[in-house]
């Protein structure tokens, strides 16, 4: 049997570069050697590709970044030259796996290269990655399909002199949030009326584009793995509880004391949850025409004026972590799933959307 040639693309010029590379060398841990030949291609922070070595140590491998310098081609023989000590070598990738997170990597960015290559490769195509990157865009769209989530407002820079007016409806504590960031970055818990201007001011650093969110009191992270393009597998949900005061980047990645679930303790005992769940998950992939992969995020609990806690759309991730210790690998293991299989099977649903993609027309006559 011929191995395939996978390309793993990782790093990026994003604030989540460093988990970017931990998620790259989790899947190079993982992949099913004796089927696929594996490449890693870096981006580093300078915006330029590098090719990779994989090293060993301590049992343990992982992609080391050389100095080099790499062309893509059109060529179908040839797509990838790589030049390391002025020497050119010419290679076919048969498919690209994308594990670039944040910016660059699941706004389309990347997507968009790739498919102006006309290659395959896992994951979200442009526009359903760009979507799901915004979360004011995500937020609005998902509304417009029935499903719940927290009062929100846009702010624009020229709105901070009326910011407490435009968000009297929404009150305190609320969060201000970065809308195109993951891994918690950009966003913000405020408390009091005082603390809102400097924190909008610092979010604006991280984006462009913010939203101030009502607070979902007294909530617990519930969270769910798809595996799948038209058919998908929706896994058990698991449930967050951060070591902070929410799940922010350092109860996330850092500190290391946050208690993940899985299954979901609160979903236990109450099928009625787990089937508002399920039914949320599947309407926002479909809806933001998801492919591959995603993990999805809600909150349950109560908001301000409410007595019962309800499930809240908070954000999709298309795509999710794949460190040790990432939901999104875990719920799937949960279901039988388990690391190796996940990522094989994102290949196959990588060349199953390019190869049906091949049987669309292309010239009009």
């Amino acid at each position: 049997m011929i191995k395939k040639k996978i390309c793993i693309i990782f790093g990026g010029v994003s604030v989540e570069h460093e988990i970017s590379i931990i998620s790259a060398n989790s899947i190079l841990n993982n992949i099913d050697r004796k089927t696929f030949h594996i490449q890693g291609l870096y981006l580093n922070k300078n915006g330029d590709f590098q090719i990779c070595d994989i090293k060993e140590k301590n049992s343990k491998f992982f992609f080391k970044p050389i100095k080099s310098k790499v062309f893509f081609s059109l060529n179908k023989k040839n797509n990838v030259v790589i030049e390391v000590n002025k020497k050119r070598n010419a290679m076919k990738i048969d498919i690209f796996f994308p594990i670039i997170h944040g910016t660059g990597g699941e706004d389309g960015s990347i997507q968009g290269f790739l498919k102006t290559l006309d290659v395959p490769f896992v994951g979200c195509d442009v526009l359903s990655s760009a979507m799901t990157m915004d979360k004011i865009i995500t937020k609005t769209i998902l509304i417009s399909h029935g499903v719940r989530t927290a009062n929100f407002i846009e702010i624009k820079k020229e709105d901070k002199e009326n910011i407490v007016k435009k968000i009297k409806d929404i009150g305190f504590p609320c969060f201000i949030k970065a809308a195109n960031l993951g891994s918690s970055i950009g966003v913000f818990k405020v408390k009091e009326k005082s603390q809102l201007k400097r924190t909008i001011n610092k979010c604006f650093q991280f984006s462009h584009k913010i939203f101030v969110e009502e607070a979902i009191n007294d909530c617990i992270e519930v969270e769910v793995s798809i595996l799948g393009n038209d058919k998908i597998h929706i896994s058990t949900p698991g449930d967050v509880l951060p070591s902070s005061e929410f799940y922010d980047y350092n109860a996330k990645y850092i500190d290391g004391k946050s208690e993940l679930n899985v299954p979901s303790k609160i979903i236990k005992k109450n099928k009625k949850l787990l089937n508002e769940i399920k039914h949320f998950s599947e309407i926002a992939y479909q809806a933001l025409g998801c492919k591959g992969m995603a993990r999805i995020d809600f909150l349950y609990g109560k908001k301000k004026k409410d007595k019962t806690r309800k499930v809240y759309f908070s954000e999709i991730n298309s795509i999710p972590g794949f460190t040790e210790i990432s939901m999104f690998p875990k719920l799937l293991n949960y279901d039988k799933i388990k690391y190796q299989k996940i990522i094989t099977r994102l290949i196959d649903l990588g060349f199953e959307i390019f190869n049906k993609d091949k049987k669309l027309k292309k010239t009009y006559s």
